[in-house]
């Protein structure tokens, strides 16, 4: 019996995201990391990274302006894309129409419209186009999603979703270009919209400025906390909260009333360690960024790519599902502009 050999693939961008995805890359012995591609004042570190992970006469180090070297290499068969969000779009358009298969970070795109023009490139060419929304492959937040869809609380009436974060640099508010719904609160969009099985049929947001750096997000006409409630024509109503500047550590939690029972998640701390005395109970600290909370989302995640390239899983993350996000993330931030509910 013959294997199957290893598909070769190119990672664009060396970011934080990228790093945790080239590391599962090089553990993913289904995978053969050929190229890493970046701006030329990433050069240096992506030379570092094809030493620490001994890929040294088999990974080539390429400038993003020449990225076309990657497209035209046959022995590509998977582009990882973990660049800013307004580069993604022409990355994915080149890679799908050179045949490529594509992974990439969230938010696909700025606009729903290409969102739309990726994905019907993607049904042309006959490749696959993963939008990478980890979230849904935590095992709390799967576990969750996988007892509601059996009906352990019965019908769904309420779901509460939580994020708040320990806030972002002036450096990635100036090149990721997205506002908050589209950049942060996507993720909760996603997961809502996924764990309810439709599309909102109205929308209404409220924002507000008001942490320490407010000066920096209103710099970057953005926002530092949003709520929003998302009502669905089956009856459901979600409720949101996302707070970029909480100053607590990373704070996730999903909450879902049905009508036979409730069920949530729990936040992840450094240890489960609980000290109780005479005058006070205490817990460990919250885990403080995304990539420690998430950490083993990201290899599971990239698992599922490889598994569909090879035909033995569908993409959870559907078309439809990617545009509905989108679509419920550009709604929110209508109403959050106009004050104003915005019917989808």
């Amino acid at each position: 019996m013959t294997s199957t050999p290893p598909l070769g693939a190119a990672l664009f961008g060396v970011g934080r995201i990228g790093q945790v995805h080239l590391k599962n890359m090089v553990d993913n012995a289904r995978l053969r990391v050929q190229w890493l591609v970046d701006v030329t004042s990433q050069h240096d570190l992506m030379m570092r990274l094809i030493d620490r992970y001994r890929l040294t006469g088999e990974a080539k180090v390429l400038d993003i302006e020449d990225s076309d070297k990657v497209f035209s290499d046959p022995g590509v068969d998977v582009v990882i894309v973990c660049t800013p969000t307004p580069t993604h779009s022409d990355i994915i358009k080149k890679a799908l129409t050179a045949g490529k298969h594509v992974m990439c970070e969230k938010p696909l795109t700025l606009t729903v419209a290409e969102t739309k023009e990726c994905y019907d490139l993607a049904k042309q060419n006959n490749r696959i186009l993963f939008c990478a929304y980890n979230r849904r492959f935590d095992k709390q937040f799967y576990t969750l999603y996988q007892r509601c869809t059996r009906g352990e609380v019965g019908n769904l009436r309420v779901v509460r979703f939580t994020s708040r974060e320990g806030g972002q640099s002036q450096e990635y508010l100036k090149h990721n270009k997205s506002r908050i719904f589209l950049d942060m609160a996507i993720h909760d969009i996603d997961y809502i919209c996924w764990l309810v099985g439709e599309k909102p049929s109205s929308v209404c947001a409220f924002g507000s400025i008001s942490s320490d750096n407010a000066e920096l997000y209103k710099s970057f006409q953005d926002v530092d906390c949003v709520t929003a409630i998302l009502n669905f024509p089956n009856g459901v109503m979600a409720q949101m909260e996302d707070t970029r500047e909480a100053n607590i550590g990373y704070e996730q939690r999903v909450e879902v009333l049905g009508t036979k029972g409730l069920i949530q998640t729990q936040n992840i701390r450094t240890s489960e360690l609980h000290t109780i005395t005479q005058n006070s109970c205490q817990s460990e600290a919250l885990l403080q960024t995304f990539l420690d909370r998430y950490i083993d989302s990201f290899p599971t995640e990239l698992e599922h790519f490889v598994n569909a390239v090879q035909g033995k899983e569908d993409i959870i993350v559907s078309a439809e599902g990617c545009i509905t996000a989108m679509e419920v993330s550009e709604a929110l931030s209508k109403s959050l502009k106009t004050g104003n509910i915005v019917k989808l």
